[in-house]
């Protein structure tokens, strides 16, 4: 079945950390919803408003929390 124009794209990411706060907080300037499952777990959920705009948000929440964890194991 084919999406309606008015029907929002959506993706989430689940990642694994022992940083999970930090890396929640490394997506304060991205347009996302981000839950700390529990001490270890942080779920995304990014929206768009078409598969080139959830596309273009995925790319970007996904450099930052590289970054970010990057950036983490140099700290460690």
């Amino acid at each position: 079945m084919a999406k309606k124009k008015s029907e929002a794209w959506v993706a989430t990411i689940t990642t694994a950390s022992n940083d999970s706060a930090a890396l929640a907080a490394s997506l304060a300037c991205e347009d996302v919803a981000c839950v700390i499952d529990d001490k270890e777990s942080v779920q995304v959920t990014i929206r768009g408003h078409s598969a080139s705009d959830l596309r273009a948000k995925y790319n970007s929440t996904l450099r930052s929390l590289r970054a970010s964890s990057e950036a983490l194991s140099v700290i460690e």
